[in-house]
């Protein structure tokens, strides 16, 4: 979990988008849809519209420089999230924000929190308005 996480994690950090994006589980962002369910896109839609979302990212001048895994909650026993705190910058400013990542079917899930307005732009929600 730590070495999965610690590599989609890095890979932003170190822009290689093309290594993010595959550790991270995709899914369809809509209301009649479970994440569980995965996404409808083929994986070279699925890729396109990621760089599209990171594209939006550094628009804005999004740049992840550091993160740190806080803990390890375990919920029955084999279940496990866990809490992250990442340093950001956007628009010039920095920012400290908190996010819960899952792994599931062997890639990283980000779930929870959502303080940080541009997750969604990073993590492996796919179909929605960009």
């Amino acid at each position: 979990m730590k070495m999965i996480t610690t590599n989609y994690y890095q890979a932003l950090i170190d822009e290689d988008y093309e290594k993010a994006f595959n550790t991270l589980y995709l899914y369809d962002f809509a209301e009649d849809k479970h994440p569980v369910d995965g996404t409808t896109l083929s994986e070279q839609e699925a890729k396109e519209f990621y760089m599209k979302k990171i594209a939006f990212l550094k628009a804005h001048q999004y740049k992840l420089n550091d993160y740190e895994i806080k803990k390890i909650r375990y919920e029955d026993g084999h279940t496990a999230f866990l809490e992250m705190k990442l340093e950001v910058e956007h628009d010039g400013q920095k920012f400290q924000y908190a996010e819960t990542v899952h792994i599931w079917e062997g890639k990283v899930w980000i779930m929870g929190e959502e303080e940080d307005p541009f997750t969604k732009y990073r993590d492996g929600k796919m179909n929605f308005p960009l």
